[in-house]
């Protein structure tokens, strides 16, 4: 029943058939007591709006399923309470491992509840104070090819649209925004922060675009934030990118089908499994030894979005 080696495959039919006559069903908990393992992964992750979020659990989980492994999904919407439950909860149900990317980032009680957790923790892109393998994203290398990809266009009112939220991401993305303004010869004196990456920001933009020292360029992350974006700009007849130009934060198949597409900075997604699939594999078979922290880049695919600002 286990496909244990060494077992004469008629032998092997004959208990699968007995098995089947009568009705008997494999206990996985008692299955994962004696193997000491559950066959299960855990992902959480604050937002599942976010496309990369999605896209990296569907990849997850298709990777992990050809080991073996089911890999179950909590998304909290950055509620710590949620938080904390989700991994009180995978501990309970003695998960092998789990790859978190939580909302909060400082809170002390989540915090401590991840340093007694009792198996590997895979972290994405925050600044946790415990010990665990981490991928981080490089903000200050994107905000510097933005900036100056914009800069090289003659853009100098630029517009960051994003969240200061309470984690790495938003928190070093708005530094970043402002040291590669200052790089490039720029002061930073306009901005945009939505609540949360799926927040609208219809009437803020609107009233950006109003005043006389519009900006003529955007850098937006999020993707209802984008949305509100583009609807702002079609309000106020403003074409992209004639009168604004525009780089997304994060791709989604929105950014590639708008017309014109959209330029993004973009996470190489294949680059990104890999790494977390194959670090969280080595650490439940014991073969991946030492806390491994690795930094990713993103990449800037220039499309249709951007244009030398009109003299």
């Amino acid at each position: 029943m286990n496909a244990a080696p060494g077992v004469l495959a008629q032998t092997r039919e004959a208990v699968k058939k007995a098995a089947q006559d009568l009705g008997y069903q494999p206990n996985a908990a008692a299955r994962a007591l004696r193997s000491r393992s559950s066959r299960l992964i855990g992902c959480m992750f604050s937002d599942l709006e976010n496309p990369l979020y999605a896209r990296l659990f569907n990849a997850l989980q298709d990777r992990w399923a050809e080991e073996g492994f089911v890999t179950l999904i909590s998304a909290s919407s950055s509620k710590v309470d949620r938080e904390r439950r989700a991994i009180q909860t995978f501990a309970e149900r003695g998960l092998d491992a789990i790859v978190i990317a939580p909302g909060q980032q400082n809170d002390a009680e989540l915090l401590q509840l991840l340093r007694d957790f009792p198996a590997p923790i895979f972290v994405v892109d925050r600044d946790l104070d415990i010990q665990a393998d981490q991928l981080l994203f490089d903000h200050e290398d994107a905000m510097q090819k933005a900036v100056r990809h914009l800069a090289a266009l003659g853009h100098e009112r630029i517009l960051p649209v994003f969240a200061r939220q309470a984690t790495r991401s938003g928190l070093q993305r708005h530094a970043a925004f402002d040291r590669a303004m200052q790089e490039v010869g720029l002061t930073p004196t306009l901005r945009v922060e939505p609540e949360t990456a799926n927040s609208p920001v219809f009437n803020k933009i609107k009233s950006q675009l109003s005043g006389p020292n519009r900006p003529t360029a955007m850098i937006v992350q999020g993707t209802q934030v984008l949305l509100s974006t583009l609807n702002a700009l079609a309000h106020e007849g403003l074409n992209v990118p004639l009168d604004v130009s525009l780089i997304a934060v994060g791709d989604s198949s929105m950014v590639e089908d708008h017309v014109p597409s959209i330029t993004a900075l973009q996470m190489n997604r294949d680059i990104l499994v890999q790494e977390i699939a194959d670090r969280v594999l080595a650490r439940i078979r014991g073969t991946g030894d030492g806390i491994v922290q690795k930094v990713l880049q993103y990449d800037l695919v220039e499309r249709g979005s951007c244009s030398a600002l009109a003299s």
